[in-house]
C-alpha cells in the first residue's frame, strides 16, 4: 500500500508540473515541437494514474518470485528482469489495442509532408497534435505502397512536393491513437496491471498455503 501511495503522489506531482507542456503539445501550440505528447510511449508511463498500477504489479511480482525462488538476490534479479520485459512488451504489443485506433487516408493537400525519405514520405503533419502515430505509409492512386515518383526530386519546397504528390495520386495512410484517448488508455492499462497484481496475489497465497500443508 505504501508503494502505491508513493507512486500516486509522485505521478500526481509530475502530471501537475508537466500539465502546461502537455497542453501546449496537444493543442499544437508554439514551442511544442521539442516535446513528446503525453500519449507517446516515452512519456505515457510517467503521467496520470498508470504508475500506481506499475507499483502494485512490481511489488506483488517481487513477493511472488521471492516465495518461489526463496533466495533474496536471485529473486530481486528475476523481479527486475520480468518487470522490465513486461514494461517493454506493453507499449509495443498491448497498449495500442487498449483503445480504438483511427485509420486515416489523407491526400497531400490535407497532410503536409514533414520528412521525405528515398522512397516514401516518412512523416506528415495531419492536423492531429498530440497523437500517437502507430504506422504511416505512402500509397499510390491504386492504394498500393510504392516508391515515390522521380519528379519529386525536382521540387524546391515542401509545398511543391505536396503538389507533385497530389497530382500523381499519392496519399498517406496513417494509423494513430488520438490525444483524446489518453485517459482511456490510462484507465485500461492501470486496470490490466492491477488485474495482474491480483492474479499474482491469489497465486502467491495458494503457493504459500500449499507449502505449509
Amino acid at each position: 500500500m505504501a508503494t502505491m501511495v508513493a507512486a500516486a503522489l509522485t505521478t500526481l506531482a509530475v502530471t501537475w508540473w508537466s500539465g502546461p507542456i502537455d497542453q501546449a503539445v496537444n493543442s499544437g501550440g508554439a514551442g511544442a515541437d521539442p516535446f513528446y505528447p503525453r500519449i507517446d510511449p516515452l512519456v505515457f508511463g510517467g503521467r496520470g494514474i498508470v504508475p500506481i498500477g506499475y507499483a502494485a504489479f512490481a511489488f506483488i511480482l517481487g513477493v511472488t518470485l521471492g516465495a518461489l525462488i526463496r533466495r533474496t538476490v536471485p529473486a530481486m534479479a528475476a523481479t527486475l528482469a520480468t518487470f522490465a520485459a513486461v514494461q517493454i512488451a506493453t507499449p509495443l504489443w498491448v497498449r495500442l489495442h487498449l483503445a480504438p485506433a483511427v485509420d486515416a487516408t489523407l491526400s497531400f493537400t490535407e497532410a503536409k509532408p514533414v520528412n521525405i525519405g528515398v522512397d516514401a514520405v516518412r512523416e506528415v503533419d495531419f492536423g492531429q497534435p498530440g497523437a500517437w502515430v502507430l504506422s504511416e505509409q505512402t500509397v499510390n492512386a491504386s492504394g498500393h505502397s510504392t516508391a515515390l515518383p522521380a519528379s519529386l526530386t525536382d521540387c524546391s519546397s515542401m509545398s511543391d512536393c505536396a503538389a507533385t504528390l497530389t497530382k500523381a495520386g499519392y496519399r498517406q495512410q496513417v494509423t494513430y491513437q488520438p490525444a483524446d484517448n489518453f485517459w482511456a488508455l490510462q484507465a485500461a492499462e492501470t486496470g490490466l496491471y492491477l488485474a495482474l497484481a491480483l492474479a499474482l496475489t491469489g497465486f502467491c497465497t495458494w503457493w504459500i498455503r500449499r507449502r505449509l500443508t
